[in-house]
């Protein structure tokens, strides 16, 4: 993408060099000049006011500027049945301004114009017929805004073949505004339209430069995948995911504040990752084929994603994203959560920071807030309430922190109140019925 750019202004320069060498060593052009301007008095009615003399700048400029959009055009256009046609059209056009120039008072010599044009479009048809302009063509329509010119360049250099068909453990994240209904109560269409276009926009330009593979991007939100166009078997995929997550994070609550100013609303953005296996190929058909991923990943990102809005969280992790990262991340346990027919129950993790950068104080605040969400699968409140409590950090809000030790409190009170008054609770034991009570169904939304 940007690669084309590059050749195209060596491709421009060095065509345009050898014109105005041409121009100053020779009186070739200027000799066609005067045969030009005596053709256009004898055929044009002209005003005698002035001579009709060539414009050197203009000239200068014009042969600068269509070599270098020429060469662009002709690398980058697909099919040589398009190039061909931009050459004739671009030569017509040049020979017609010549005229046009002339009812001006301009004398506008066309002949070297016309070789810039066509020198440049035989070198952009050349680089653009060889193994690399093919395969830059061939890929371009699929990855062309969905990653970042760096990686295109990589993958286009690349000597090996481009396997977009297989299997393979990718990390999937989603991002979103999970307010949206509650906005679109108290917005304008145009401002909530320019809201959420703002947000898209931060968020899939920036993770599209940390190296991620942009899946979509529309008014549900972001989807990206990390490892997506890497080979092998390197889970470096889940390390690069939670590091963009956590600077994205940062970015978000600049961009809150941002929002918030503009339109006095306050959005509620909600980050997830989930690794996995997915499948990779091109889906669709015709110009609705797209180069994309499926697998229960995909699906459990989302879901996942939309629980923050409970927690008060900004970024969950799934179990499998954990154990990749625990050794470069910080993070601590939420809830057990399932989705119906789809997966088992398994563990999700809210990302805190990478590994080393949290305070003597945020770890111990860490350690007791997890001994404080495992005491409640238990059904040790009181051992839950105790460490939640300690878990608490003075001076700083805490929303997952506030959400765990209410749930800790108000078993803490139904157990109370039920010893109180006498009443069984069944033969369950209080580990049997917090693991149930403490299971969290990913809904689809």
């Amino acid at each position: 993408m940007g690669k084309s750019w590059s050749v195209s202004l060596i491709v421009s320069s060095i065509v345009s060099m050898l014109l105005l060498a041409v121009y100053q060593q020779t009186d070739l052009f200027w000799h066609w000049a005067g045969k030009l301007r005596e053709f256009y008095y004898t055929v044009f009615i002209l005003s005698t006011e002035g001579r009709l003399d060539i414009s050197v700048p203009l000239q200068y400029v014009f042969l600068a500027v269509m070599s270098f959009v020429t060469a662009l055009v002709c690398i980058d256009l697909p099919r040589v049945f398009s190039k061909v046609a931009y050459l004739a059209g671009a030569v017509f056009l040049t020979l017609l301004l010549s005229p046009v120039m002339a009812f001006c008072g301009v004398l506008f010599e066309p002949i070297s114009g016309t070789f810039a044009i066509l020198f440049s479009g035989l070198a952009g048809l050349f680089l653009g017929s060889t193994e690399k302009g093919k395969r830059q063509h061939a890929l371009l329509r699929y990855f062309a805004g969905r990653i970042s010119t760096e990686k295109f360049n990589e993958i286009v250099n690349s000597k090996k073949p481009v396997e977009l068909s297989g299997k393979k453990d990718l990390t999937v994240l989603s991002c979103r505004i999970l307010n949206y209904p509650e906005l679109s109560s108290q917005m304008e269409p145009q401002d909530l339209e320019q809201m959420g276009s703002l947000f898209l926009r931060a968020a899939a330009e920036f993770l599209v430069s940390k190296g991620a593979y942009l899946d979509s991007c529309n008014a549900e939100g972001v989807r990206v995948y990390f490892g997506m166009l890497e080979g092998g078997a390197d889970d470096s995929h889940a390390v690069n995911g939670c590091k963009a997550a956590l600077e994205l994070r940062q970015r978000l609550i600049n961009l809150e504040q941002e929002i918030q100013n503009r339109w006095h609303r306050k959005p509620f953005f909600g980050v997830s990752l989930a690794t996995g296996p997915m499948t990779t190929g091109l889906f669709g058909f015709s110009e609705f084929q797209f180069y994309s991923g499926v697998g229960e990943s995909l699906d459990f990102s989302r879901r996942l994603c939309a629980i923050n809005l409970i927690y008060g969280s900004h970024v969950l992790i799934n179990s499998r994203t954990y154990s990749l990262t625990k050794e470069h991340m910080e993070a601590r346990p939420m809830e057990m959560v399932y989705a119906p027919r789809m997966h088992q129950i398994s563990e999700v993790y809210e990302l805190l920071a990478a590994k080393g950068s949290l305070s003597d104080e945020e770890l111990k605040s860490r350690d007791a807030f997890w001994q404080g969400v495992v005491s409640l699968r238990k059904g040790s409140y009181p051992e839950a309430v105790a460490q939640l409590k300690k878990a608490k950090i003075e001076g700083r809000e805490d929303a997952p922190l506030n959400y765990f030790l209410e749930r800790a409190e108000a078993g803490l009170k139904d157990d109370k109140a039920a010893a109180a008054g006498g009443s069984s609770v069944g033969s369950d034991s209080p580990t049997t019925r917090s693991s149930t009570r403490h299971v969290r169904m990913l809904t689809a939304n």
